[in-house]
This record gives structure tokens, C-alpha cells and sequence, in this order.
């Protein structure tokens, strides 16, 4: 009987002994868990944000633009003629979808020059992954010994962003002095890649056609995101 006894006693600390030490363990394993998570949140700004703000997503795709507003500066070419062209895009008029845009380009040689400034309204959630907007603005283009083409630009634009404030890809046509005797029409491919936070690198290719005008412009720009 006292050996039995013996035995059962010894079984009952035996387990306890066992299920404390489990319970030991798994709780440094949790504990271990939350440092980890502590460390996780510590480390990221984002999760941060959201922890002590949880972001409104929905209002973010329809009122967070997925693209910057950029200054621009770079070089073009035309036949072998350099210029240097200057200007900005996307600058938002309050938060609306409605944007402010601008540039001027001229040639060293003096044989081209270029004043465009216009609105775009964008139709889809800014924070879209791809986008449309109608154009309406004024161009004024001059060529050394031909007549002066401006006035009224209109035409659409479209943009696919291809990494959120990192990169996009934009086609747009547009025609200037429609209906006019010296209507131009010019088709615009453009791309914009980050290479830090703040700089993109953008290319831009023109097409331009008109009685007078039957050419392309190609453009290497660096563009400030803001």
C-alpha cells in the first residue's frame, strides 16, 4: 500500500512538474512572440501610422493621387538640334481631380520653341492604378521662318501607373488650333521612373503633324516629385 502510494505521489509531481515547465516554455515562447512584434512596430513608420490611425482606404483610392505632382527640367532633341525644356505637371487645385500644367521648350540653335500650359480633369479615383483625362489649354509654337502656330489645345490623356509614386507611363494626343488652317495634332509618349524618393527619371517622345510641321521630338528629363 505505501509503495503504491509512494508511486502515485511521485507520478502526481512528475506531471506537475512537467506541465509547469511546458507552461514556462510556452510563455517565453509568447513573450518572445510580442518582443518580436514590439521590435516589428518599433522599426516600421507605416505600421506606426496605422496603429495610432487606421488609414481610411477607400477614401485613399478616391482622393489620394497613386502619382506625384512633379517640377521638370532635362534636354531635347530634334534633328540633331539640342534645346532644353522646363515645366511642371499634376500641380492638383485644391482636392479636386482637376490639375494645372506647364512647360516651355526651346532649341540652343534658336530654330524652335515651344510655350504649352493646359488643365487636366481626371475621370477615375486618383488613386487608380490607371487614369483618364480630357485636356484643354494653349500651345504656341514658333519655327524659324514659318508662321507661328497657337491657340486653343485640346485632346485626352491617359496614364498607367505602374508603381504607386514610383513609376507611370502616359499616352496623350492633342490637337492645337483645331479646325484652323495650321492645325497641329501631337501624339506624346512619356515614361517617369524613381530613382530616389524625391527624383524621377523621365523620357518623353513627340510626334508632331501639321502643314507645316512633320517631325519628332525625343526628351531626358529629371523631375522633382513634390
Amino acid at each position: 500500500m505505501a509503495k503504491k502510494l509512494a508511486i502515485a505521489i511521485a507520478a502526481f509531481l512528475y506531471f506537475g512538474i512537467s506541465t509547469a515547465a511546458y507552461g514556462d516554455t510556452k510563455m517565453a515562447r509568447q513573450a518572445k512572440d510580442i518582443e518580436i512584434d514590439r521590435q516589428v512596430i518599433e522599426s516600421s513608420p507605416v505600421l506606426r501610422r496605422w496603429l495610432e490611425k487606421p488609414p481610411d482606404l477607400l477614401d485613399d483610392i478616391y482622393n489620394v493621387p497613386s502619382f506625384n505632382k512633379k517640377l521638370k527640367l532635362g534636354i531635347t532633341s530634334r534633328n540633331n538640334s539640342l534645346g532644353i525644356e522646363a515645366g511642371f505637371e499634376d500641380m492638383f487645385v485644391g482636392q479636386s481631380p482637376l490639375t494645372v500644367n506647364g512647360s516651355y521648350q526651346t532649341e540652343f540653335s534658336g530654330r524652335e520653341s515651344e510655350l504649352q500650359a493646359n488643365f487636366r480633369y481626371y475621370l477615375l479615383p486618383l488613386g487608380s492604378y490607371w487614369n483618364i483625362a480630357p485636356v484643354v489649354g494653349y500651345r504656341q509654337f514658333n519655327q524659324l521662318d514659318r508662321p507661328q502656330i497657337s491657340g486653343l489645345d485640346v485632346g485626352l490623356q491617359g496614364v498607367l501607373v505602374l508603381s504607386p509614386h514610383s513609376s507611370d507611363l502616359r499616352l496623350g494626343h492633342t490637337f492645337t488650333s483645331p479646325s484652323g488652317n495650321l492645325e497641329m495634332s501631337t501624339t506624346t509618349l512619356s515614361t517617369s521612373y524613381a530613382i530616389t524618393n524625391n527624383l524621377r527619371l523621365g523620357t518623353k517622345v513627340e510626334w508632331r503633324r501639321s502643314p507645316l510641321v512633320y517631325d519628332s521630338r525625343v526628351g531626358f528629363l529629371l523631375e522633382l516629385a513634390l
